[in-house]
């Protein structure tokens, strides 16, 4: 079925699983979730959700641009890792989205993102109890 807008209900038990494991659900609830211009997506295949992002409004400066859109909680099931599942949902996003957009990326997501065609902007920091992320951004070009 590939990418499908879907509920926050329905990215909530991968954020869970992914990138949340141990933790009170209540920690996959992020700031915005509920905001009219959130949007949640799902990669979908056989009726099972294998990967998910969320993408919001939140407007940040880079490289000279002023971009609006920031992807959040992206997760793909482990049992899927590696198999080319979250490429073909963040390339399927992309053409989605058709906006330049940015991600705190977790240090061990970063050359997933490079090879999606992200690069990382200024240097790593931490958020506590998650670890050190980078933010990556996406610049919308002609084809991409």
């Amino acid at each position: 079925m590939g990418l499908q807008e879907v509920r926050l209900e329905d990215v909530i038990p991968l954020r869970h699983e992914v990138l949340r494991p141990g933790r009170p659900i209540e920690t996959c609830y992020f700031d915005g979730d509920d905001a009219r211009d959130t949007r949640h997506f799902a990669w979908v295949e056989a009726g099972r959700v294998l990967s998910i992002a969320t993408v919001m409004r939140q407007e940040r400066e880079l490289s000279g641009e002023r971009v609006i859109l920031q992807l959040r909680g992206m997760a793909t099931a482990i049992d899927v890792a590696g198999q080319g599942v979250g490429s073909a949902f963040l390339q399927a996003l992309n053409e989605e989205l058709g906006a330049s957009w940015w991600c705190n990326a977790r240090a061990v997501a970063v050359r997933f993102y490079e090879r999606n065609g992200l690069t990382v902007v200024g240097e790593p920091f931490d958020i506590p109890g998650i670890g050190t992320h980078y933010v990556m951004y996406h610049k919308k070009t002609a084809g991409s």
